[in-house]
């Protein structure tokens, strides 16, 4: 009987382990203390959010996206891809 209590004692160990936060996350690879989450520390300046710059549909299907991006004809208009920059705009 003694044995059968030791060997169920150490399987409850063994599953609390399993189940306890602190184990998950270590065996998934998170970091186990909030210093190490990869967050900036006191003395680091915040991140800059990035620049959206402007936003122009395409002359051709109206479709919304960065003029960095699109693809001009001569006239300057903008479009999203090649074909419809030679489909040309819609009337």
């Amino acid at each position: 009987m003694g044995a059968l209590l030791k060997y169920l004692l150490l399987a409850l160990v063994v599953l609390w382990l399993l189940y306890s936060p602190a184990v998950r996350g270590r065996l998934r690879g998170q970091p186990r203390h909030k210093a190490d989450s990869g967050k900036p520390t006191k003395g680091a300046p915040p991140p800059q959010p990035a620049q959206a710059g402007r936003i122009e549909p395409c002359a051709h299907c109206g479709v919304h996206l960065p003029v960095s991006e699109a693809l001009h004809d001569i006239g300057g208009r903008v479009y999203c891809s090649e074909a419809h920059r030679l489909a040309g705009p819609r009337d």
